[in-house]
């Protein structure tokens, strides 16, 4: 049986960041070769992950963001906790997964999943991170926008925003902005692009509300119509109001057309 020294344990603790009784535990099961320890600690963290965390939620998480000349990428992974979301091991590791989705196209959490990461499968990948963490760690979304530009910010890992279109990179990227502190988060680009589902959902609540029931039953349907207008406004990303760098009760369209911008896309995501 080899010699477990001390410095063997530090320097494989170094390497995996995992704890030292741990290290210790995989260089005695591999009688001292770092490499067969590193195999070994695959293998077990891979069988804990798949027992210990398995199932377990992710309420909290962390996006990571990718920029290349007219792409970017977005992702969303989930943890357990905050204090998780704020290890810069997680921090790290959901960068390089934005990353990877923009280089290989996986645009969606699905897809991405597929993917290998540092040349193992996403799966065990995900398993040595979770054994590093000590939580369940799931790629729940990603977005990906393509476009002549594409600009995005990323506020503190919590909030994440893409903008594609034409013109002042500087200012598509004051778009961006506005799009993560929009509250409402806007749901679409223009009216087109609205998901019908919930506008016909948005249009059965406002029948049913006792201010259109109060009405004659020929005048409500109108009266359904109008007060949509209002819910596009407040939805649809080129009518909101400009929140940043903009004239008093400027649209994010008319902001757009003052600087000679053209908006095609957009994502956002939020923990």
């Amino acid at each position: 049986m080899a010699e477990i020294t001390a410095k063997l344990v530090m320097e494989l603790r170094d390497e995996t960041n995992l704890p030292m009784m741990k290290c210790k535990a995989a260089l005695t099961a591999a009688n001292g070769d770092k490499s067969a320890a590193v195999e070994w600690l695959r293998k077990q963290g891979i069988a804990a992950a798949g027992t210990k965390f398995e199932g377990r939620e992710t309420p909290n998480g962390g996006i990571g963001m990718a920029l290349a000349d007219g792409k970017g990428a977005i992702v969303l992974l989930g943890c357990q906790t905050d204090f998780v979301a704020g290890n810069e091991l997680f921090k790290a590791f959901v960068k390089e997964l934005a990353e990877l989705a923009l280089s290989s196209g996986s645009d969606s959490a699905e897809a991405l999943k597929t993917q290998k990461h540092g040349g193992l499968p996403m799966n065990e990948a995900i398993a040595g991170k979770i054994q590093q963490l000590g939580e369940n760690l799931v790629i729940s979304r990603v977005k990906i926008v393509k476009g002549a530009i594409v600009t995005g910010y990323n506020h503190g890992g919590r909030i994440a925003t893409l903008v594609a279109g034409s013109g002042d990179p500087t200012k598509l990227r004051q778009i961006a902005l506005h799009t993560a502190s929009a509250n409402p988060a806007p749901v679409g680009l223009d009216r087109a692009s609205v998901d019908p589902e919930l506008v016909k959902k948005e249009a059965e609540i406002l029948m049913a509300t006792p201010e259109v029931q109060a009405k004659p039953e020929a005048m409500r349907e109108k009266i359904v119509q109008g007060k949509l207008g209002r819910f596009f406004k407040e939805n649809v990303l080129l009518e909101q109001e400009m929140l940043l760098d903009a004239e008093k009760g400027e649209t994010v369209e008319k902001y757009a057309k003052r600087h000679g911008l053209a908006v095609t896309g957009f994502a956002r995501l939020s923990v």
